[in-house]
């Protein structure tokens, strides 16, 4: 049983001078039957017969040894369609214990890089924190095996793998990363980020402050003179009615002035 979660690579980590000479091929992509010569940095080139079944994290494997001989005589064997894969695999310790495999591909797949990490079972799988470097994952993205990617049109898969994941991502999938090791760094792209969103919303509420406190102050303003308004009027209206009785004489000072009348007479 294999069990493995693949990640793309966002930054290129720091690489040791040491690495494998990885050429696979298939013979068979149903089910999954894959040859392979590896050639480390020290000792002999060796061989291997490789059959797997299954997709994503956890996935049935048996694998033997052949001889060069045997490697020969199925490489005239390759599935149609397909095309060796050729690689350089790097391993890189991880603070956390693990080591992370890291596959940079030339050949068709040349500019393709991703890392992939083995577990010992599906609960330290799941439990594993990825570095800052680490990318987007694919463990269980159904397009992501290298026996689709070793077929002719791979280079269109892989394109098509890095530019469009399979479902949105969202801020969820970010992760809590554990520093150390290779983790020492931080995510700067993801920080700066996050302070440029965070400005924007400091930038975008204080716009909002603004703009809610503005029709509350000319609110309390016309407010505040529509009262003054009114009384000011009230005197202007009493003023005119003043003075339009102001002509009007009671009957007493009629009856007076005209007795003041007669008696001149």
């Amino acid at each position: 049983m294999e069990i493995e979660r693949q990640f793309l690579v966002d930054i290129i980590p720091a690489l040791p001078d040491t690495f494998d000479s990885i050429l696979q091929g298939y013979v068979s992509l149903f089910p999954e039957i894959r040859i392979r010569s590896v050639r480390p940095a020290e000792g002999p080139e060796k061989f291997y017969l490789t059959v797997k079944r299954g997709e994503g994290l956890m996935r049935n494997e048996w694998e033997t040894e052949i001889s060069s001989r045997e490697f020969s005589h199925l490489v005239e064997c390759l599935e149609k369609g397909t095309w060796f894969i050729e690689k350089r695999r790097y391993r890189l310790p991880l603070a956390d214990g693990h080591v992370a495999e890291y596959h940079r591909h030339s050949g068709h797949l040349k500019g393709f890089d991703y890392v992939e990490v083995e577990f010992g079972s599906e609960e330290e799988a799941k439990a594993f924190e990825p570095p800052y470097w680490f990318g987007r994952e694919v463990t269980e993205d159904p397009r992501f095996s290298y026996g689709k990617l070793a077929r002719e049109d791979g280079t269109c898969l892989a394109k098509l793998i890095l530019a469009r994941p399979p479902k949105p991502w969202t801020p969820d999938d970010v992760e809590t990363i554990e520093m150390g090791g290779f983790s020492e760094l931080s995510r700067p792209l993801n920080q700066m980020a996050q302070m440029v969103s965070t400005a924007s919303d400091e930038q975008a509420e204080s716009s909002a402050s603004s703009a809610s406190s503005e029709p509350s102050e000319q609110t309390e303003q016309a407010d505040g003179m529509d009262p003054l308004t009114e009384d000011s009027a009230q005197p202007e209206q009493s003023t005119q009615s003043d003075a339009q009785e102001a002509p009007v004489t009671s009957d007493a000072e009629k009856a007076e002035r005209n007795g003041d009348r007669e008696s001149t007479r």
